[in-house]
């Protein structure tokens, strides 16, 4: 989100540069989420998941070594790309095997978690980057990946286990326990 102030104080773009710059992060975007979104229901979403956190793990933590702005822009350009793996299959997790009323709800709060993430990105960037430096531009979202990927490899070994149990023809345990009905509970 500070990205465009980073390259303004660093190199001096003005709101041209800028400009150029968002088109460019936005045409990034628009060309690979298809192909993202193609990749996950080709090669599972899990997979999906692993390759962009990994491919914007690696592009920021360049990130934090280049020194030009032409560097940074391509930075910028893969980091995008790994999110064009992330996002669609983000989406389409929340969305699979739902009712279309279902769909809207999730995708609802889907966008409700994305925007409230955003907000506190805003709220808090400024602060960041005055107390840790402008690195952390960098490194904050490093570790941020990092505990993505964790989390992405335990939801597939959960994923996992929950798909041998049924297999076994086992009673696969729900992630989040439903309450019980008691006989005089309206259903």
């Amino acid at each position: 989100y500070y990205f465009y102030f980073f390259m303004q104080q660093e190199f001096g773009f003005g709101n041209k540069a800028n400009l150029a710059l968002a088109a460019l992060n936005g045409a990034v975007y628009a060309l690979m989420a298809w192909q993202g979104g193609n990749f996950a229901q080709r090669f599972g979403y899990f997979t999906a998941l692993k390759l962009g956190f990994a491919v914007m793990l690696g592009a920021l933590a360049i990130g934090s070594q280049v020194h030009t702005a032409s560097g940074h822009v391509v930075v910028m350009a893969v980091t995008v790309v790994g999110m064009c793996f992330t996002w669609p299959t983000l989406e389409a997790l929340v969305s699979e095997g739902e009712t279309r009323a279902g769909v809207q709800r999730m995708v609802g709060i889907y966008n409700i978690m994305w925007a409230g993430t955003a907000a506190i990105a805003y709220f808090t960037g400024g602060a960041m980057l005055e107390k840790l430096g402008r690195k952390s531009l960098f490194y904050v979202p490093v570790a941020i990946q990092i505990v993505q990927i964790g989390l992405t490899l335990w939801l597939e070994s959960q994923a996992r286990r929950q798909t041998a149990r049924q297999a076994a023809g086992l009673a696969a345990a729900p992630l989040v326990p439903e309450p019980e009905l008691h006989p005089h509970s309206v259903a």
